[in-house]
């Protein structure tokens, strides 16, 4: 999706603070500082240039707190700006739509009291006939004396086709607009679709690459057009990301609550493009990014364990110079607006804020702060939001046992043609590895993809592939600059050591697996040599009993070093490093 930065001058508001302790007066004014010139919209050089002050004149940890700050406020910022951008597509357009003319009378207002009224909504929702709603934000309504602090869904109803059809309008028009309470209306919604049958499957793409691996699936699934419809980066996603962030800082939202919010209102958007879905009967959904994955991903998990999950990664240096590519095409503006005014792309997050800027902060470690100052503030963002993604992601391998989470790990250096990466001796195995995602995604792996499916498949990849090789010439890092990411990654214990390191990337093979099959006993700082012993894979990774106890003298930072042997059903392949650190430089 493109877009573009929209520069217009506004008044810049405090940046919220999302760090404990005190701060001193040099840090609040270069929070401040830094905020005001991204409202602005002024380049990247600028930002990196007093970030540069900052990190000569704070302290490692003073100067992490001053950068979550900066980007806890960019990401809310874009959220509400994009919130704005919504309200003008479904209020008539960029010519029609008033702000100052948007007021409570607009919306119709319904109360958690209103029984009656939400059995209407849900009921006009699941109409067949009808085009369903669009999701336009999730706000509190602070002009309510009554209740400030309830949140509401605010939905709109586009108007009846004269077709007929039941599709979202793509152009802007007048909707009808609804007012709901969020919680309570959720859980209507909820009970509403798990009474309803349904033969369509949910496929969750979740990244961590900076955009390159969701983006690049999406758009070839599209184009392979095989009956799988797409919803990419949904930017309610980023506004429930958001308030999930804060669970810890309010009591109004359980985290059972949101499990109900986020499993209506996925069906919800499901159900919307139901006209769309064809052969395949699955829809796509495109995380908003991997700075909302530490955030979303153990939620929708949890909610839909026994859909389709697919976790696309690439090395932490490639992720970076993605990123950058990013900030150069777009700015570090929020203000990011849809290159068209259509609903696919005005409702979707721009993908430089939610790549590029971290919302989940990485668990403590002392020497994470040191590390990451050494990296320009641009850098220091795309590396943490990177680590956040796939920490969340090897901690809920890590507990598979309970959690069944067993997706479609895919490695974007497949792919991309990068040699080096799985086979070792720089064989092309882009056209497999995307023929083994595609069965996945599309639910196809019993029976063969026809071919004019994967010709326009390959087509499509070769497209991206090339799209993506010449955003990153001017971004590319120097050997130092890897070095210095490098060290960082390695001070996140969780991601190369310990039991966390179980990935079980899918090998391009035409008998794939979601799982290693083996495992080897090198430990992962090292490239395993010829005499490494490896042995078949064996489960018992419960956290109870005799089965979660290692085996004497096994190295327990080894992939799959807590498989033990209740498992039977592996089928053979290769076990790779999680992240090897050697590829980090290729």
């Amino acid at each position: 999706m493109k877009r573009k930065a929209h520069t217009m001058d506004s008044t810049c508001s405090t940046a919220t603070d999302t760090c404990t302790g005190d701060s001193s007066s040099t840090n609040s004014l270069a929070v401040y500082a830094s905020a005001a010139l991204s409202t602005m919209g002024l380049s990247t050089i600028l930002l990196m240039q007093l970030d540069g002050i900052s990190r000569r004149i704070l302290s490692p940890p003073r100067l992490l707190a001053k950068r979550r700050q900066e980007y806890r406020y960019v990401v809310e910022q874009s959220s509400e700006y994009n919130a704005l951008m919504v309200r003008q597509h479904i209020g008539g357009g960029k010519g029609y739509y008033d702000p100052k003319m948007d007021l409570s009378s607009t919306w119709e207002k319904i109360t958690k009291n209103d029984t009656t009224e939400m059995e209407e909504i849900i009921a006009e929702i699941l109409d067949v006939k009808k085009p369903s709603p669009v999701i336009v934000a999730m706000e509190q309504d602070l002009l309510d004396d009554h209740d400030p602090n309830t949140f509401y869904l605010f939905l709109a109803f586009p108007p009846r086709s004269s077709g007929g059809g039941v599709a979202t309008p793509g152009p802007p028009k007048l909707y009808r607009r609804v007012q709901l309470p969020l919680v309570v209306f959720c859980e209507e919604l909820a009970k509403a679709f798990e009474g309803q049958m349904t033969s369509t499957a949910l496929c969750f793409v979740v990244d961590a690459s900076s955009g390159l691996g969701s983006e690049t699936l999406t758009t070839v699934v599209k184009q392979s057009n095989h009956g799988v419809a797409t919803i990419s980066n949904p930017a309610w996603m980023t506004s429930l990301a958001l308030l999930v962030s804060k669970i810890n800082k309010t009591h109004y939202i359980t985290t059972q609550q949101f499990e109900r919010i986020i499993f209506s209102l996925c069906r919800l958007d499901a159900w919307r493009v139901r006209d769309s879905i064809g052969t395949s009967r699955t829809v796509l959904f495109s995380l908003p990014g991997q700075a909302c994955v530490p955030l979303l991903l153990p939620l929708i998990q949890k909610v839909f364990v026994h859909e389709r999950h697919v976790f696309v990664y690439d090395g932490c240096c490639h992720s970076v110079e993605m990123g950058m590519a990013l900030r150069n095409q777009y700015g570090s503006s929020y203000r990011q607006q849809a290159a068209k005014e259509e609903w696919e792309e005005v409702s979707a997050s721009p993908k430089v804020i939610t790549s590029t800027f971290s919302m989940a902060p990485l668990r403590f470690n002392r020497e994470l702060p040191g590390t990451l100052a050494n990296l320009n503030g641009v850098q220091a963002s795309i590396v943490e939001s990177w680590m956040a993604s796939v920490d969340v992601f090897l901690d809920m391998k890590s507990k598979e046992k309970k959690n069944f989470y067993t997706p479609f790990v895919c490695r974007m250096g497949f792919l991309m043609k990068r040699s080096g990466i799985g086979n070792g001796d720089g064989r092309d195995m882009s056209e497999l590895a995307l023929k083994n995602v595609l069965e996945y995604i599309t639910g196809s792996k019993s029976r063969a993809l026809p071919d004019e499916v994967m010709t326009k498949a390959l087509s499509s990849l070769t497209v991206m592939r090339t799209k993506f090789e010449d955003a990153v010439k001017g971004s590319k890092l120097n050997a130092g600059e890897k070095i210095l990411i490098e060290k960082c990654v390695f001070a996140n214990k969780a991601i190369l050591i310990g039991e966390k390191t179980l990935l079980d990337t899918v090998q391009p093979k035409e008998d794939w697996s979601l799982k290693a099959a083996k495992k080897l006993k090198s430990c992962m700082c090292c490239i395993p040599g010829e005499g490494d012993e490896e042995e078949e894979d064996e489960d018992g990774d419960s956290d109870d009993g005799e089965g979660s106890k290692p085996k004497e003298g096994m190295n327990m930072s080894a992939p799959g070093a807590f498989a033990t042997k209740t498992r039977s059903n592996y089928i053979d392949g290769k076990a790779q490093f999680a992240f090897d650190p050697t590829m980090f430089n290729k």
